[in-house]
């Protein structure tokens, strides 16, 4: 079919836009350097976007079009066929169009719309392929199902540029159809934990206090929208102050995200202090979190961020976690409390399952804490039985 000069040229525009989107981010990213890669004028762009969100957003669209394509397509005899070959297929996509999915990835941070299209796409595949006659998921089984899988494809596909082995989809199949505690006794004392201290010591210092600033400005205005004179003005100090520590606003931003990391999971470390059990543990370890993050959701923007300005730093806070999650999970499995799913697998399924929670929890719904428990009691049963008995 022949292609016609418009479309040759909106062609020309995305797949600049969708390269440079990929390795600059989107606000590092211009109409004028769109231009300048693809070789057109200004005026040549404006005759076919009205900016660059537009193209933006078109790039995501493309992929989340191949992705629907691809899962009405999925076949299988079984609940384990069809599951593994909808996950299978699916990373394929992502990973054929990575850079792409890089874009997809930043777009879920900058713009609502495009991350309830996401989760609505991710569900639709699912009940359409896998699950039916079945009233709709809950939002532990959104967390449970999507939110390991979503999460798996970012670790493997954004943070690690590989391909999702196929060790990890059958991993991921085995997790969501029989979860992997091997006991499913929660004893409900261990949703009874509340959050005495957020702040590491030393608050009230000038680092502490320009940090404590630059929190919640970085949280509610982004990066980009916040400059150094404004985290100054807000903790009350000159600009001199801030170079004493720190070099620079990146710098800074390391700082924030490295900080964050250290809190929560010492945060969470402590919360499971004492705690018998790996279905106890993760139960007061998700809990732990969400009040975490309530007290501090600007950090939660920041760091999801931090992986679009400063993509080493984002990467290390969740390796960070990562390695802390691993080394838990192996001492349990020591205890033969787990079921034999590999380790670095399941630290990464559940810190989907957090990440997604957390966003829905925190930012999506209206703050309803006395809920948490009833998700959170949810959320351990599938973690114990999977999801797998609901087709049965």
């Amino acid at each position: 079919m022949k292609v016609s000069r418009s479309e040759r040229t909106r062609l020309q525009i995305k797949e600049a836009a969708e390269e440079l989107f990929s390795r600059l981010g989107f606000e590092m990213t211009s109409v004028a350097n769109i231009c300048r890669t693809c070789g057109l004028s200004n005026g040549a762009f404006y005759r076919h976007y009205t900016g660059k969100e537009q193209v933006f957003k078109e790039i995501v669209q493309d992929i989340k079009t191949r992705f629907e394509s691809a899962s009405a397509s999925v076949m299988g005899n079984t609940i384990e066929e069809k599951l593994y070959n909808l996950y299978r297929k699916v990373f394929d996509i992502l990973w054929e169009s990575r850079r792409k999915f890089i874009a997809f990835h930043e777009a879920e941070y900058r713009f609502p719309d495009v991350e309830n299209s996401v989760d609505k796409t991710y569900k639709d595949a699912l009940l359409s392929t896998v699950i039916n006659d079945r009233s709709p998921l809950s939002m532990p089984e959104l967390w449970f199902l999507i939110g390991s899988s979503r999460f798996a494809a970012i670790y493997w596909i954004i943070y690690n540029d590989t391909r999702v082995p196929d060790s990890t989809v059958r991993s991921l199949v085995d997790f969501a159809l029989n979860g992997f505690v091997k006991s499913d006794e929660l004893d409900r004392r261990s949703l009874d934990f509340t959050l005495d201290k957020v702040r590491a010591d030393g608050e009230g210092k000038a680092k502490e206090v320009i940090l404590m600033a630059a929190e919640k400005l970085m949280g509610e205005k982004g990066y980009f929208g916040t400059s150094i004179y404004d985290i100054t003005s807000k903790a009350g100090y000159g600009q001199g102050t801030f170079y004493l520590h720190f070099e620079s606003k990146g710098k800074l931003l390391q700082e924030l995200v490295y900080q964050a990391n250290r809190n929560l999971r010492r945060t969470m470390r402590d919360a499971v202090s004492g705690v018998e059990g790996r279905l106890n543990k993760e139960i007061r370890s998700f809990k732990a979190f969400l009040l975490f993050m309530d007290v501090h959701k600007e950090l939660y923007n920041i760091v999801r961020e931090s992986e679009f300005v400063q993509p080493e730093t984002g990467r290390f806070y969740y390796e960070r976690l990562l390695t802390s999650y691993i080394r838990a999970l192996e001492e349990s499995r020591l205890k033969d409390e787990i079921r034999s799913i590999d380790s670095r697998d399941l630290g990464v399924f559940l810190m989907g399952i957090g990440h997604f929670m957390g966003l829905d929890l925190l930012f999506k719904l209206k703050k309803d804490h006395e809920k948490w428990n009833e998700y959170l009691l949810e959320l351990a049963s599938l973690m114990a039985k999977g999801y797998g008995g609901a087709f049965s």
